[in-house]
């Protein structure tokens, strides 16, 4: 793994870290090295920057961060930084008047961006459906975050907002491909590829029954030429996790103005997502790749598990990679790992509790 900065290529480090989370946006990265007496400190701190594993780029940003220490004999170096999408998390908006429905998700981060000078483009996998004159607004206040804003607005269509090796924003939904690699822990095997490896079941943060409620965006109603009956108000949504005790409920309100229909959704979403972040696998494997000469193990990626250290054995999601190099222990890659259905909208028939009408106008 090297890092190249401003074009030139740089490989002497005696650690590297590189953190890839799936329900973050931003990629992180750190490297340190230990450089003799006399050397100059090459970088000084907002350098753009790439870290690459043979060909393929693994995080396109900038060093944030550098850190030194010296003695008489040695200079200790270690710096951080994030993908180019940190500035967006940064950054504030000014004010926009031109998010103005129907309009996509990719075009309103699009816009975003744009306001803040950023030079990132937003790759959607997904294409989730616009938001509607009847039901929405889409105005930031001004000085809100820029990725708080469109983050928002992602729930809402139960989509995820992460990043890709050029520092580039992509909308994405849990998908069904498969890692070429695998992960193996048996008692007594020869070929077992995990070097360490933990699993937690968690149900602090579960419920049995997840309660969205929301009022429908009057002022967009009346804009588009709706009369809003008064109990447009009250609209809900509900899902059922049956595995959890029926005395636990959580009723939440949602950012921005949903009908019933998307509550229910949302509910589902929220629900699912606990689930799956409930139990939790993660182990250490040698080496960065799937397997020799094949692709880097990567994110949203269905594995296939036997660890019967851990009592774990069947298919999980990958929701983590971190990719680290140190001299004592070569390359290793940890990975985290929740259920397959990790992020997708499949637990229970969620209910709806509709008041008002119909909306069909666009």
């Amino acid at each position: 793994m090297i890092l190249e900065v401003n074009g030139t290529a740089y490989d002497y480090f005696t650690d590297i870290g590189v953190n890839i989370r799936m329900d973050a946006l931003c990629r992180e990265f750190s490297f340190g090295t230990t450089l003799t007496a006399g050397k100059v400190l090459p970088f000084k701190g907002g350098e753009a920057c790439r870290v690459l594993d043979d060909n393929d780029v693994i995080v396109t940003g900038f060093i944030e961060r550098v850190d030194v220490k010296y003695s008489s004999s040695q200079h200790t170096l270690s710096f951080s930084g994030r993908d180019k999408t940190g500035d967006f998390v940064d950054s504030t908006l000014g004010m926009k008047s031109d998010f103005l429905p129907p309009i996509t998700l990719k075009r309103t981060i699009e816009l975003a961006v744009a306001n803040i000078g950023a030079d990132i483009k937003v790759v959607d996998l997904v294409k989730p459906d616009s938001f509607k004159t009847t039901t929405d607004i889409i105005a930031p206040e001004p000085g809100e975050g820029a990725f708080s804003f469109v983050e928002k607005l992602a729930k809402k269509r139960k989509v995820l907002l992460t990043s890709n090796g050029d520092g580039n924003i992509v909308i994405t939904r849990a998908g069904a491909d498969r890692s070429a690699g695998r992960i193996q822990n048996i008692i007594g095997a020869d070929d077992n590829n995990v070097l360490s490896s933990s699993a937690s079941y968690d149900t602090t943060a579960r419920f049995y029954k997840y309660v969205f409620a929301s009022a429908l965006n009057v002022a967009a109603l009346t804009k588009a030429g709706i009369v809003v009956p008064a109990d447009v108000a009250n609209q809900k949504g509900y899902s059922i996790d049956k595995s959890i005790r029926r005395s636990r409920q959580l009723t939440l309100q949602p950012a921005s103005a949903l009908d019933a229909k998307d509550n229910t959704a949302r509910a589902e979403w929220e629900a699912n997502v606990r689930k799956s972040r409930g139990r939790l696998y993660s182990c250490v494997v040698q080496g960065f790749r799937e397997e020799e000469g094949g692709a880097l193990w990567a994110v949203n990626k269905i594995v296939n598990i036997v660890d019967e250290f851990a009592g774990i054995e069947g298919d999980m999601r990958i929701s983590a990679v971190a990719f680290s190099l140190e001299e004592s222990g070569g390359s290793r890659t940890t990975l985290t790992c929740m259920s397959p259905e990790a992020f997708t909208l499949e637990l229970a028939k969620p209910k709806t509790d509709k008041v008002g009408y119909e909306l069909t106008t666009e």
